[in-house]
């Protein structure tokens, strides 16, 4: 792969990943309003507003490293959307988040040890990572604690291993995943 084509792919990765973290904000933001435990209410809206910290960070990572916004119309997490519909209640909503943030500390550990990533992105990475042990941590534990929790992890499990499987043949070429985004044209 070219330069050229090595950028274009990254600026398409980090403006898919700034439009995921935002969209799982949103997510988990309307969750807080609907739950009335106070432990879960304030998790989920400190998890609301570290994804959307994250998202803030990618956007100064693409402006970092000099890449172009690219408008994104389907987040990752549209991909698990389209294989399990619209989560119906807050467990659903927690095993996929808790599965779906295994995903993420696989994928950003990955490219914190590739010798290409930028080193704004590998500091975004490594950020990152750090917060995410906090969500893991406090997600394990509430489904520890849910009966149907074993059952809806691995329903989640099965769709994550589908979207990843989608998703692989695009990894370095995004661009060409359909109805992902859409490059702004310059004259």
């Amino acid at each position: 792969m070219n330069t050229a084509d090595s950028q274009r792919n990254l600026a398409w990765k980090l403006n898919w990943y700034r439009q995921s973290e935002l969209e799982g904000s949103l997510l988990l933001g309307r969750m807080a309003g609907t739950v009335e435990d106070d432990f879960l209410c304030a998790e989920l809206t400190r998890h609301a507003a570290e994804e959307a910290e994250h998202s803030r960070l990618w956007d100064e990572t693409i402006r970092a490293v000099g890449l172009p916004h690219i408008r994104i119309f389907r987040s990752y997490q549209a991909f698990y959307l389209r294989h399990s519909g619209p989560p119906a209640a807050l467990l659903e909503v927690l095993c996929f988040t808790q599965i779906f943030e295994r995903r993420v500390h696989r994928r950003f550990s990955a490219e914190i040890a590739d010798p290409a990533t930028p080193a704004p992105a590998r500091t975004a990475y490594q950020r990152m990572l750090d917060d995410e042990k906090g969500h893991l941590s406090w997600v394990a534990q509430w489904l520890k604690q849910q009966p149907a929790a074993a059952e809806c992890l691995r329903r989640y499990q099965n769709i994550d291993l589908q979207v990843y499987d989608e998703i692989k043949p695009y990894e370095l070429h995004l661009h060409d995943l359909p109805g992902l985004g859409r490059e702004r044209q310059t004259a």
